[in-house]
C-alpha cells in the first residue's frame, strides 16, 4: 500500500510520525522584495514522484507567472539521504527539502529557536522494505557481524530510525541501537546494484521502485515492512522549509505549495 498525500485533497494524512511537528500557517504580507530564485532538493525513489512532476512540468514557474511574480528561477538538486538534505537546509544551500519524517523531526528540534525549520506538507505514504539475500536471515534477530545493511544514512535516515524502532520493539528501548553497527550509508541505486550483484552488502532497507526490483531476484526476500513496525500506514516523505523563508517570501512559498498540490492532482 502506498499513496501520495497533500493538503489539497480529502485524503491528506500527516501520519503518526508527524505528531509534534508544527506546520507553518498563514501567508502574511511582506513589504520587502521576495526572492527571485527558489532552490529545492529531493532524493531517490518513487515516493518523490510529486517533486519529479513539479520539476518536469515546470509547475512552480507556471504558478509564479500566473501569480504575477514573474520569471522565478527554480533550481533542483538531488541528494542521497536525510542527513544531506538537512545539512543543505541548515547551510542555506536550499530553501525546500523533501525527506523522511524522521530527519524532519530532527532538524525541527535542532533549529528551534534559530532558523526554525518546519513542515510544509506531506508528500507520500509509502512502505519501506528491508530486503536481504542472506537465506539465514528470517527476522532482524538473525543479523550478525557478517551482514551489512545499506540505507541512505546511518542513524539519521528514515530507514535507520525505523530499524531502531524495530530493535526497540524486540529488545527494549535501551537496545534501540543494537542493529546500527550493521548499517552502512549508500545511495539507493548503488545499494540495489550491490545487492543484486552480491558484492559489498547483503541487505538493503529501501522503498519503491528498488524493493520491487530486488524482490524479483530469486535469492532476495523481505525481512520486514515499515508499516508493520509502525503498526499501520504513516507518512514517509514530507516537504519542509525554514520559517525565515516562509516569512520573507510568502508569495513564493504559496506558489511552491500550490505547485505541489497540482502535481498531486496530475498523479491522481
Amino acid at each position: 500500500m502506498w499513496r501520495f498525500t497533500s493538503s489539497f485533497g480529502a485524503g491528506w494524512q500527516i501520519g503518526v510520525c508527524l505528531i509534534g511537528v508544527v506546520i507553518m500557517g498563514s501567508f502574511a504580507p511582506t513589504a520587502s522584495a521576495e526572492t527571485t530564485e527558489v532552490k529545492l532538493a529531493r532524493q531517490y525513489g518513487i515516493h518523490y514522484l510529486p517533486l519529479v512532476v513539479m520539476q518536469n512540468e515546470h509547475l512552480i514557474e507556471k504558478r509564479a507567472k500566473a501569480a504575477g511574480i514573474g520569471d522565478l528561477k527554480v533550481t533542483w538538486a538531488q541528494l542521497s539521504g536525510g542527513a544531506s538534505a538537512n545539512d543543505a537546509v541548515l547551510a542555506g544551500a536550499i530553501d525546500f527539502a523533501a525527506g523522511g519524517v524522521g530527519p524532519l523531526i530532527q532538524i525541527w528540534d535542532k533549529s528551534s529557536g534559530n532558523i526554525g525549520v518546519k513542515g510544509v506538507a506531506a508528500v507520500s505514504e509509502v512502505p519501506m522494505t528491508l530486503t536481504t539475500r542472506n537465506p539465514a536471515v528470517k527476522g532482524i534477530e538473525d543479523f550478525t557481524a557478517k551482514d551489512k545493511i545499506a540505507l541512505p544514512a546511518v542513524k539519521t535516515s528514515m530507514q535507520a530510525v525505523t530499524l531502531q524502532m524495530a530493535a526497540a520493539k524486540k529488545w527494549g528501548d535501551e537496545n534501540y541501537q543494537r542493529l546500527d553497527k550493521y548499517t552502512v550509508s549508500m545511495k539507493h541505486p548503488d545499494a540495489m546494484a550491490a545487492l543484486l550483484s552480491g558484492k559489498g552488502i547483503d541487505s538493503h532497507f529501501t522503498a519503491a521502485p528498488y524493493d520491487f526490483l530486488e524482490l524479483e531476484h530469486p535469492e532476495i526476500h523481505a525481512v520486514l515492512d515499515s508499516f508493520d513496525v509502525y503498526g499501520g500506514p504513516a507518512t514517509l516523505i514530507s516537504l519542509y522549509a525554514t520559517k525565515k523563508f516562509h516569512d520573507n517570501n510568502p508569495h513564493v512559498y504559496k506558489v511552491v505549495l500550490e505547485a505541489l498540490g497540482e502535481a498531486m492532482d496530475l498523479i491522481r
